[in-house]
């Protein structure tokens, strides 16, 4: 990677504007910044812009202030005067990732802990410029974070915080919020509209009548809501007016035979196994979806660490677990087929083919890592999910579109970043090598934009190393 420096005076020619709405840089994020200059153009990348295109060779695309002004063929897109050039042959382009499914805690079989310094890091490092939590553990440090990461004290993506996770029953250990009564879910649902929260998300046990009222009172308060259900059927909860829905086909108790209304079946997450995806009744219940426009998160990658033969470990991402807590995840690794709950490979073969045709019938697909601990970190795992997504049958551009565009869709956030294009905010991904040709060149993440400013991957997973499991 070959950077040009720039006189003062050059700096000086580029618009004050651009310079006035870069983001803030304060002492802890300093550290971890590439480049930081009013006007960067990155010249000679292929790109794939998010919008599903094929991807381009030979482009330049240029950055002012937060924006991205210029993106086309290197030929024709030429670096303004005075600008910093980033020479970046060899490399691969795409813009940052938008998780849906992100968590800021870590959570083990012994206990859970709260990645607030190594999880946001984590994060931006690997390409997340964009996040919603999927639900909250702790809601009040996560709302803390994202207002540090927003004043520049702390490295991180901009955050869509979702409030505590809601429940119909929460036992004397649920860290869920149980909501007896629909005036108890109305009222709880304006208090986390009044903290800052600007999602909800339902859990297994919720009922009819109770979910349908957080969706409700969500909507008048300008929130969306989101569910990882069982009790409910995705048709039940599209019918409600939901928003979007977690994990797919493996969590819909639609597809379990004898399913009671308002009761979460003890077979559902196993029941699925046996379901032929190609049948009516499947497809009819995607059409539904697809009609209700409710958006899905894929999360192919969490659930690969329960199928025996197919989870792994990466090295680079052992390195970020604290001793005692990477002990833990290999002890659970090496027990696989043991645990109680164990996913067949027929079944992610399932869920693939689901998410296929989800998208083939026009529904919006989004993706997301949800963090657990068998493995499965932030960042990593939203990078393993391309790998599968291709796996799936997407093409390259296609899974970067679901990891992209379409989760800024979901968001609705589509009109300012997801994609690279004039007018964009600028958060380009900087990868060495050909994702396209080989799906595992995902992984060499270098530099990250956000808001026009590059980070260094290696510095902050570095500074992050031994800190998962710690804070």
């Amino acid at each position: 990677m070959r950077f040009r420096i720039v006189t003062l005076a050059l700096l000086c020619a580029a618009t004050s504007v651009a310079a006035a709405q870069r983001p803030a840089i304060g002492p802890g994020v300093r550290p971890y910044v590439r480049v930081d200059a009013p006007v960067v153009a990155l010249t000679h990348v292929r790109l794939i812009d998010g919008t599903g295109a094929a991807p381009r060779e030979d482009q330049t695309i240029v950055i002012d202030g937060d924006r991205i002004t210029h993106a086309g063929p290197s030929a024709t897109v030429a670096p303004p005067v005075g600008a910093t050039v980033l020479n970046l042959r060899g490399h691969t382009v795409t813009p940052g990732f938008v998780g849906l499914h992100e968590h800021t805690y870590f959570a083990q079989t012994s206990r859970t802990t709260q990645m607030t310094f190594s999880g946001p890091m984590a994060y931006l490092a690997l390409g997340v410029t964009n996040m919603r939590t999927a639900g909250s553990m702790f809601p009040y440090q996560e709302l803390n974070m994202k207002r540090s990461i927003e004043r520049g004290d702390i490295p991180g993506p901009s955050m869509h915080i979702t409030g505590p996770y809601l429940n119909g029953a929460a036992g004397p250990q649920s860290m869920s919020r149980g909501l007896a009564t629909q005036e108890e879910a109305r009222r709880v649902v304006a208090y986390w509209a009044e903290e800052g929260a600007i999602w909800l998300k339902l859990q297994g046990n919720v009922s009819r009548a109770i979910a349908g009222a957080v969706i409700d009172e969500a909507h008048k308060h300008g929130m969306r809501v989101t569910g990882h259900l069982c009790s409910l059927t995705f048709g039940e909860a599209a019918g409600l007016g939901i928003d979007a829905l977690e994990h797919g086909f493996i969590t819909n108790s639609a597809y379990v035979t004898g399913k009671r209304p308002d009761v979460c079946p003890a077979e559902n997450m196993r029941a699925q196994t046996d379901i032929d995806v190609a049948s009516e009744a499947v497809q009819g219940s995607i059409r539904e979806l697809v009609q209700k426009k409710v958006g899905l998160t894929s999360t192919l990658a969490v659930y690969e660490t329960f199928i025996p033969g197919r989870a792994k470990l990466l090295p680079q991402a052992l390195e970020l677990l604290a001793p005692d807590t990477r002990a833990e995840v290999e002890s659970t690794h090496a027990a696989l087929g043991r645990d109680a709950f164990v996913v067949p490979e027929r079944l992610l073969k399932k869920m693939m083919a689901w998410e296929l045709d989800f998208v083939l019938a026009g529904g919006v697909l989004g993706a997301g890592v949800d963090p657990w601990g068998t493995g499965m970190l932030p960042g990593f795992g939203d990078l393993r999910n391309y790998e599968l997504l291709v796996e799936a049958g997407f093409t390259p551009a296609e899974a970067i579109r679901i990891m992209t565009l379409n989760g800024a869709t979901i968001l609705g956030e589509a009109d300012r970043y997801g994609s690279i294009g004039p007018g964009k905010l600028a958060n380009p991904v900087v990868i060495q090598g050909n994702p396209v040709q080989s799906a595992s060149d995902i992984y060499k993440v270098v530099t990250v934009f956000k808001s026009g400013v590059g980070y260094d991957t290696a510095k902050m997973l570095t500074a992050i190393r031994g800190l998962i499991g710690v804070r």
